[in-house]
């Protein structure tokens, strides 16, 4: 009896250990490569296919090293309040916006911020909005 009471035990337990497994990658995996200092919200996740077509949007891409992520779920859906807090994390990590512009492009909302941190130099946050869906591309000047 005791052994089928431990072996329940160890069953009811591996998911909450699986469940702790899962959020640390995912905090990891929403750090910048680029900054470390920046932490995006939960719900971010690096993009893979597909960045490139992002990055095109942006005319002067070029000029940054650029890191493309995607919001999910429930993030995604509360597009406003997610991205006010991706801008709080730059600014926490000392990039400011300096201005932004916003286009709507086939059904698209592009937003563009133009940052910069306090030494001068200059970052991009590109967010792109279409329905529920969310991605952004964030870049330091080379």
């Amino acid at each position: 009896m005791k052994t089928l009471l431990l072996g329940l035990l160890l069953l009811l337990g591996a998911p909450a250990l699986a469940q702790t497994l899962v959020e640390v990658t995912t905090v990891a995996a929403i750090a910048s490569s680029l900054d470390a200092s920046v932490r995006f919200p939960s719900g971010s996740f690096k993009a893979g296919r597909g960045s490139e077509a992002i990055v095109a949007r942006i005319p002067d891409a070029s000029r940054f090293n650029l890191e493309v992520y995607a919001a999910r779920g429930v993030a995604a859906r509360l597009q406003p309040g997610f991205v006010q807090q991706i801008l709080t994390g730059f600014a926490a990590s000392g990039y400011f916006v300096e201005n932004q512009q916003e286009t709507q492009v086939a059904g698209e909302v592009r937003t563009r911020y133009n940052l910069r941190d306090e030494a001068g130099r200059a970052a991009i946050l590109f967010v792109v909005r279409k329905g529920d869906e969310l991605v952004f591309a964030f870049g330091k000047a080379k």
